[in-house]
């Protein structure tokens, strides 16, 4: 291993892995009182955002397999926190929103989602999270997954 390696420390990669598990788990908690998962959080707040996306675009957005994303979708909609409704311009394509409940339970999980980045990166303060944001959207850019449709 070069010196540089050394003196530079963890790689960057590393770090973000394990704020990764650091915030998917401190996440998990969070979010147990609701009783929703990470997925099912991630696309409640998919959908607030971006609603009537069918289910391979949701996918796509919230970093699960299409399989997984047919398994969250139907657990909420067996809630009733989204709502489906078949694609005008496709009869196979379903196209999914939030619920009056829905919007109510993200709305909820939010507010304690909010603490929760607040307790971790609290310490950056406001500029230094911005830039932190800035800087992780800017690495992800690269991704090829088309978020653009």
């Amino acid at each position: 291993m070069s010196q540089d390696r050394v003196e530079r420390g963890p790689r960057t990669s590393y770090l973000v892995a394990r704020l990764d598990r650091l915030v998917r788990s401190q996440l998990t908690d969070v979010l147990e009182p609701f009783d929703l998962t990470v997925p099912q959080y991630t696309l409640l707040s998919v959908i607030e955002h971006r609603p009537g996306l069918s289910n391979a675009q949701l996918a796509r957005r919230s970093y699960i397999t299409a399989q997984a994303m047919h398994q969250v979708v139907n657990g909420l909609e067996d809630r009733g926190l989204i709502a489906r409704r078949v694609s005008p311009d496709h009869g196979r394509i379903q196209l999914t929103e939030l619920t009056d409940d829905g919007m109510a339970l993200l709305k909820a999980c939010d507010e304690e989602v909010t603490r929760l980045e607040e307790r971790i990166f609290g310490g950056l303060g406001e500029k230094g999270e911005s830039r932190l944001r800035d800087l992780l959207q800017a690495a992800v850019s690269f991704d090829s997954t088309d978020l653009q449709e």
